[in-house]
Order: structure tokens, then C-alpha cells, then sequence
């Protein structure tokens, strides 16, 4: 297995990776474009990019190629999610309030590894990490996934992304964050204008409360329309997109007035928002695997569930309860043609280095079927994230790439499983193989 690193490690990692001809060949390619699958396939890599794809009999492998086996497994783009926080806090928060935060930065790298190796090749992290994360993944001082960040969740007093508890006091929570607090239209403006001038590359803001808030509800609308509409300007000005936290239907509608650009989680929509977002072009990043595994994760682990504030188990209860009763309007937007892209809400919290899971809550709850929920997450999920060069294997795209154990096809739980994970490529280079040349 292959481990890149920076400096002299770097050097060798171009030599047998993204500065290397390669090929694999013998497997089932699903290219993310929906078309069908090409059986028995080759994929061409060169200096990082796809050359050429299609039946092993047809591809040309020039001399010296790396040739990597795949028969007998399903050779797919990189996946992309959309919805990620990848920087580690204690799940206690007692524990949380004894670790130095450096601690918690480098605990951040196992989880940008474990991401990375369970086939996700690009994420969009929702609040958390800054532009140093993202570097450190460009240059390989980490490994992770490629990295677009928000910085921080965008927040009003006493919202979702407000870490104030009962005793009095804010919860620090990474201390490389800014404060990201503000009330009005102007403090609004102003916020946003700084985590723009620190790199951000898109804002993420708190349009409603969450599960894991101590001080609202997931009901509760947060931040005005015109709060967030000053969100929307000043991230337009700069070429920059908005998502919005939105759970609750007021909330979910205040963003689609204010013109965001995607809405996350977005459970309790009804027909008017899905109309206007197909309307407006809004995409919906759903984690729908995060309130199931979170239930189905106390009743296996007494620890894990004492770690959890009794609230958020009545949240998680009520939530999944009324989820279960949307399943229909989203199927309904589904066949109406709404934009959705795979994302899952992976956290210290949940779903860390099972990202991939959430394809089978995609066929279970949106009636996907095992193509649509692929294509979703890495052609569709480009889309999403503005990246026309990644989510499929075609020439010309960059060399992200992923090979399992199985067809998911026919069984779309074998994405979910790490350990079936046999090959991770990131720009031609591969970070994780258990392949034979």
C-alpha cells in the first residue's frame, strides 16, 4: 500500500504514480456518465490524466506502461461529497474542553486518510477546515481527498454554528477558525467578505437549527431572507456559491427566496420548495444515511450513545419519523429531474471512511437505481461543485479513480465496504492498492 508524503517522498510519488503511464485493464468500467458499463475495460492514464478508455482489446498500452490488474472488479471515477466536516473534535465535549487544539488537528488527518481510502476523491467540507488544510492536501503533506472549503459556518446568535452552551460560555471548538457569529444584514456582508479574502471557496450558512445544536431546533428558521441574500451577493461577487444548513420547511424556504445555491439536508421540503428549486436550479445534497446510522449506531454502542446529549436522541428519533413520511415528495422529485448530488454529513459525529454508504440510502430513499445513485455522486456531484474535470472516466478528465471488490450494479452495499476498496487514484497518483501488475 502506498503512503505519499511531502519533500523527497514527494519525488518518488510523481515517479510511480501521476508522472507515470498507466493502465488497468480486465475490469467492469462504469464511467459515471450513466452509459452502459464496458466489460472487460482498459483505462489509460498519462502525467495524471485519463488518454483513453474502452475495451482492453482496443486501448493501446505504449511500452513501459504500469499495468495494473482489475479483472474480477468494478473500475469507477473518484467519488465526490459534497457535505463533509473533516476536522476532528472529542465527541464528548468534556473531553473536548481537556485537548490542547493541535491534538485535534493532527486527529483531523486519519480522518482526511480514512476518507480518501474508502473511494472519495473530492469533498466539499461544510465548516471547519481553512485554506491549510487544503494545501497541505494539495501538496501531499496530508493525504486526503482534494479539498474546496467554507472556512466556517456562517451563524447568527444562538443558531446552529453558535457553540454557546447553558453555562454561559462558547464552546471553543478549532481554534485556526474565526469567530463566525453575526446578526444583521451588515455584520452578514462583512463576514462573508472575510472568509472570501481568506480563500474560502464557497460560504456555507445556518439557515435553520441542526440535531447537534444545544440552543435551537431543526425547525426553527435562522437568519432572515435579506441576511442571506447579503450572503448570496457578496459570494457572487467574488464567482462564489452559498449553500445553506436548512432542515426545517421555513428555513429551506428563506434560502430559496434568498437565491442560494444548494441546500443541505433539506428533509422537510415540501412541493412549492421543490418546485422552486427546479425552478431556480438549486441543487439538493440530501445525507439521507445520517439520521439511520445515527439511530442504528446507539443501540450497538453504549459509549458512543453517552457521548450524545440526550437531545439529539429525541432529535435523531423525531427526525427519522418524519423522514420516513417524505420518502414519496422525494422520489417525486427525483422523477421530476431535481438536482441532487451525494453528500453525507461525515463528522467526528458519523460516516467517517463509510462515505460510500450513502449510495444505498440514495437507492432505498430517493428510488435511485444503482447507476443513478453512482452517477449522482461523481458526474452529477461535479457538477455540483463546479469541477467539469472530475466525476468520470473520459479523456481529457483528471486521473481520479476508484476500483472495488464486486459489481455494484448488482449489489450497490459493496461501495460502503472499505475494505473492498482495492485501488484509490487521485490525479494519476494511487494512494491506496491492493492491485497486482
Amino acid at each position: 500500500m502506498l503512503h505519499p508524503a511531502g519533500g523527497s517522498d514527494l519525488r518518488a510519488r510523481e515517479e510511480i504514480g501521476g508522472g507515470m503511464a498507466q493502465a488497468i485493464v480486465g475490469g467492469k468500467v462504469i464511467d459515471g456518465t450513466g452509459r452502459d458499463p464496458i466489460v472487460q475495460g482498459a483505462v489509460m492514464i498519462d502525467h495524471g490524466s485519463i488518454v483513453e478508455v474502452g475495451r482492453q482489446a482496443s486501448v493501446t498500452i505504449p511500452r513501459g506502461a504500469e499495468v495494473l490488474d482489475a479483472a474480477g472488479r468494478t473500475i469507477l471515477p473518484g467519488f465526490i461529497d459534497c457535505h463533509v466536516h473533516c476536522t476532528y473534535r472529542a465527541r464528548d465535549i468534556r473531553q473536548h474542553l481537556l485537548n490542547p487544539p493541535t491534538y485535534n488537528l493532527f486527529r483531523s488527518a486519519s480522518i482526511l486518510r480514512e476518507t480518501l481510502y474508502c473511494g472519495v476523491t473530492t469533498m466539499r467540507d461544510m465548516g471547519g477546515a481553512d485554506t491549510g488544510f487544503r494545501r497541505a492536501v494539495e501538496e501531499d503533506v496530508i493525504v486526503g481527498p482534494r479539498l474546496l472549503v467554507s472556512i466556517a459556518m456562517i451563524s447568527q446568535t444562538g443558531g446552529h454554528g453558535d457553540c454557546w452552551v447553558p453555562a454561559g460560555f462558547r464552546v471553543p471548538r478549532r481554534s485556526w477558525l474565526p469567530h463566525n457569529v453575526v446578526d444583521g444584514v451588515d455584520a452578514v456582508r462583512k463576514l462573508a467578505r472575510e472568509l472570501l479574502m481568506a480563500g474560502a471557496d464557497f460560504l456555507k450558512v445556518c439557515g435553520t437549527g441542526g440535531i447537534t445544536s444545544v440552543t435551537d431546533d431543526y425547525d426553527q428558521p435562522q437568519f432572515t431572507v435579506e441576511e442571506m441574500r447579503a450572503a448570496v451577493y457578496e459570494a457572487a461577487a467574488r464567482g462564489k456559491r452559498v449553500a445553506v444548513h436548512a432542515e426545517g420547511l421555513a428555513g429551506i424556504k428563506n434560502a430559496l427566496r434568498a437565491g442560494v445555491y444548494s441546500i443541505e439536508h433539506g428533509w422537510f421540503m415540501d412541493e412549492e420548495c421543490l418546485e422552486m428549486m427546479i425552478q431556480q436550479g438549486t441543487w439538493w445534497v440530501p445525507t439521507l444515511a445520517l439520521i439511520p446510522l445515527s439511530r442504528e449506531r446507539r443501540r450497538k454502542d453504549k459509549a458512543w450513545d453517552e457521548a450524545q446529549l440526550s437531545e439529539e436522541d429525541r432529535k435523531d428519533e423525531e427526525i427519522y419519523r418524519r423522514q420516513l413520511e417524505q420518502v414519496d415528495l422525494w422520489k417525486y422529485g427525483v422523477q421530476k429531474g431535481l438536482k441532487i448530488a451525494m453528500g453525507t454529513d461525515q463528522s467526528h459525529r458519523l460516516l467517517t471512511g463509510e462515505n460510500l454508504v450513502e449510495l444505498e440510502f440514495m437507492t432505498r430513499y430517493l428510488g435511485m437505481s444503482p447507476m443513478q445513485a453512482i452517477v449522482a455522486s461523481t458526474k452529477t456531484a461535479a457538477e455540483c461543485v463546479e469541477r467539469p474535470q472530475l466525476g468520470t472516466l473520459e479523456p481529457g478528465k483528471v486521473a481520479d479513480l476508484v476500483i472495488v471488490d464486486g459489481d455494484p450494479l448488482n449489489d450497490i452495499r459493496v461501495l460502503g465496504d472499505a475494505q473492498r476498496i482495492h485501488l484509490v487514484m487521485r490525479h494519476g497518483v494511487q494512494y491506496k492498492s491492493q492491485l497486482n501488475h
